[in-house]
């Protein structure tokens, strides 16, 4: 049996910083990426968006009946009113993305470079190095 010298391992330093700043990276993405929670989608949300829905049709409804009674519609009429219907759901996105922008970001963070620390601490524990 022949005995080879054991080679000195790198460390593994390195590896974890980029593990952990690539999990953070990721845990901001995730501050986008997930929905609003039940507790961010308090009794002030749904009203705001009650409002968004009620001041979207009330003036939806004024503007079509305005121009109801034009016997030939232009194009951009026509794309107004077809566009209208999509502007609550719009309205209410653009509210969610500002509900997403006052989270604070630091929990992600910290939660994704945590994970990503574990994942590098596990795949270094279970690597096999074949030569």
């Amino acid at each position: 049996m022949t005995v080879q010298r054991v080679e000195e391992r790198k460390s593994s330093l390195g590896h974890g910083i980029k593990s952990a700043a690539i999990g953070g990276a990721v845990g901001y993405a995730a501050k986008w990426a997930l929905p609003l929670t039940a507790q961010e989608m308090d009794k002030d949300y749904q009203k705001v968006v009650r409002t968004i829905k009620a001041n979207t049709a009330r003036t939806r409804r004024e503007f079509i009946k305005g121009i109801g009674d034009i016997p030939e519609k232009s194009l951009a009429q026509d794309a107004f009113i077809k566009s209208s219907k999509e502007f609550a759901s719009n309205s209410i996105c653009t509210y969610n993305k500002a509900l997403k922008k006052i989270r604070p970001a630091a929990p992600f963070i910290i939660a994704g470079a945590i994970t990503g620390l574990v994942g590098s601490f596990v795949h270094n524990v279970f690597k096999t190095e074949v030569h």
